[in-house]
């Protein structure tokens, strides 16, 4: 096996001396097993007196690291045949530090690749290529025609009655049903280790390390590597803007935390510290700590071949203070937007996608470097919300206008927004068709819900979709509760009509940066959505179509049908229905109709209509008129 060298470090090497991450071609400090034998160690602990290694290859005796002056601590571990074969098996080993104060300290590896699943407990030494990966030939679909499958392992693909949590490569026979669902792009929540064995994922402990009880880092290796093979993009939830709070091998690392019991060199030690779920927002304003977490993405990004990453609430990032309810409310953070700045073009350099989870519709977060934050898309709030409010209204009571600002809002163009109408955190609150009606399985919330969907598919923005919504899950998103899979078979009318919207929108070539135009008609609580393409990425592999490729939609939001309403269609195509949401094969057996539901809005695609039709269409022109 071949290792590429490359240096991503941020500072100067000494003249002499050849840096670690190139001699290593990996990312990341900590211990570091060398293809050749031996070992590097390197420790950022600037308020330590002493460092060491103590491991099961030394009987637990510290060997004591050199310090470079500069918060660093270095240690070469030369090549014998007993102790590489401990370093290729998984040796347990520690770090043991001596604080400023005398105080000493066993600490796990914040670097860690594997740990033992233990609280605090032994870091087990990896190599990060020993993995055999078959994914030389993948290359990630044009971000435009991106649709993306929210997911959490845990509990993705679990099933009644199993104990515990999931495991990666539970998840891998799965992927045949996102497959042939039609989507292109799964989006994993955090897999990086954390407190405990079930968990949504947010309090990371240890960024490096794929969380044990999911398979660890070569479970992680084989559903990337699965993914690919189908022709699944790999996209991976990261926090950084708090860590833990709990088993933080990082809390108070060297001893230090300037007399505040906060904690220490990798964090904030004073009111910046406090976020909405801890007192561990890391420090910015330290350039290693940066480092630290830059480090960490173009971990998972080459060492672990994701296609790109979500950062979660980049708002408590880039600022301090605020709440999950009222983020606005922080103060300018300029340590924060510099990270996120050196994180962008870190990740830039890759050519693989960084999203941000900000919700607060900021435009610079997607404009270029230096001027921007350098993302290349976020996710939309306001069209969420929006189109939730609606959908929870009576009839009378929605708001065209709205909704036809939520689709037409412009956060950059293009890629650069993330929409939804389902994602985790509305999940574990509530299931959109529950939501909408109040009752389980009511044809208001099924008929809404499928309306919901088409405007998410057809708006220009990234589509995202959340676990279970192809089917009209209507149970709360838990870590600990597998999602029903057996409802599936009771709701193959929703996952069918998410097929036909996924094929649609993909097949159309409705990308982010089509032409899009919206009418609202307040009074009858209809929208038209007429969205076209001129030219289809070169890069896909989509059928042939017209030149010009074309979409007209009609939504009818009302629990009623229309008689003798006039439309007009855009003129110089003839038109073909494509699909129509109220036709009976996107019928749930589950469904059951209430007295009080009058036929909710349906969503349609349309051959040869006129002006003057009735009912909700959807069309797509079927050839281009002189």
């Amino acid at each position: 096996m071949g290792y590429v060298l490359r240096c991503s470090c941020f500072r100067v090497c000494a003249s002499l001396r050849l840096c670690w991450q190139c001699s290593l071609g990996r990312h990341g400090a900590g211990f570091q097993p060398l293809p050749s034998g031996g070992a590097v160690v390197k420790i950022y602990a600037p308020h330590a007196t002493q460092v060491s290694i103590v491991g099961s290859w030394n009987g637990w005796m510290p060997d004591s690291l050199v310090n470079l002056s500069d918060g660093w601590w270095e240690l070469n571990i030369s090549s014998e045949p007993t102790r590489d074969y401990l370093f290729q098996i998984g040796a347990a080993y520690k770090i043991f530090l001596v604080s400023e104060d005398g105080r000493s300290y066993w600490r796990p590896d914040p670097w860690s690749r594997l740990q033992d699943g233990t609280t605090l407990g032994n870091s087990l030494t990896y190599f990060d290529e020993k993995f055999q990966w078959t994914d030389a030939n993948w290359s990630m679909p044009h971000w435009d025609t991106l649709v993306i499958y929210e997911l959490h392992v845990g509990s993705f693909c679990a099933y009644e009655g199993w104990t515990g949590t999931a495991t990666l490569d539970m998840c891998i026979p799965k992927l045949e049903h996102l497959v042939e669902l039609g989507i292109n792009a799964v989006e994993l929540l955090p897999v990086a280790e954390f407190d405990g064995t079930v968990d949504w994922g947010y309090t990371t402990a240890y960024p490096f390390a794929v969380e044990v009880s999911y398979g660890g880092q070569d479970a992680f290796k084989r559903f990337v590597n699965a993914c690919h093979q189908k022709g699944l993009a790999v996209l991976l939830d990261v926090v950084y803007n708090h860590l833990g709070p709990m088993d933080l091998p990082l809390w108070q690392f060297d001893g230090w935390s300037n007399g505040t019991g906060l904690g220490g060199i990798y964090f904030y030690n004073d009111h910046r510290a406090e976020t909405p779920w801890a007192h561990t927002r890391p420090n910015y304003g330290v350039p290693d700590v940066r480092r630290f977490f830059v480090d960490n993405a173009l971990f998972w990004l080459d060492t672990m071949h994701c296609d790109g990453l979500r950062v979660d609430g980049v708002s408590f990032i880039r600022l301090w203070g605020g709440s999950e309810t009222n983020r606005s409310a922080g103060t300018f953070n300029p340590e924060g937007e510099l990270f996120l700045k050196e994180l962008s073009a870190a990740v830039r350099k890759t050519g693989k996608m960084l999203i941000a989870e900000d919700l607060q519709g900021n435009m610079s977060l997607t404009e270029e470097l230096p001027k921007g934050l350098g993302f290349n898309s976020q996710w939309d709030g306001r069209f969420h919300w929006t189109l939730l409010k609606n959908l929870r209204q009576p009839d009378a009571w929605r708001n065209m206008s709205d909704l036809q600002q939520a689709i037409l809002a412009d956060l950059g163009g293009g890629v650069r927004r993330t929409i939804y109408a389902e994602s985790h955190d509305e999940a574990g609150r509530f299931r959109l068709p529950l939501a909408i009606s109040g009752r389980r399985d009511s044809w208001v919330g099924s008929r809404l819900s499928a309306l919901a969907t088409a405007l998410v598919m057809l708006s220009p923005g990234i589509p995202l979709i959340f676990q279970g919504q192809e089917f009209a899950l209507q149970e709360l998103f838990s870590a600990h509760q597998p999602m029903d899979w057996s409802q599936l078979a009771s709701h193959r009318g929703t996952f069918k009509l998410h097929q036909d919207l996924v094929a649609l929108r993909r097949v159309q070539g409705l990308g982010s940066g089509t032409g899009v135009n919206v009418t609202a008609d307040e009074t009858n609580k209809i929208l038209t959505l007429h969205r076209w393409k001129e030219n289809w990425p070169s890069s896909t592999s989509a059928p042939s179509a017209p030149s010009a490729r074309s979409v007209f939609a009609i939504f009818n939001f009302q629990r009623r049908a229309l008689v003798n309403f006039d439309v007009t269609f855009p003129k110089g195509v003839d038109w073909n229905l494509a699909l129509n949401t109220a036709d009976a094969r996107y019928y749930n057996m589950a469904t059951v109709f209430h007295e009080e539901d009058q036929g909710p809005g349906a969503f349609t695609p349309i051959e040869s209509p006129q002006a003057g039709s009735t009912g909700t269409l959807l069309g797509r022109n079927r050839r281009t008129s002189s």
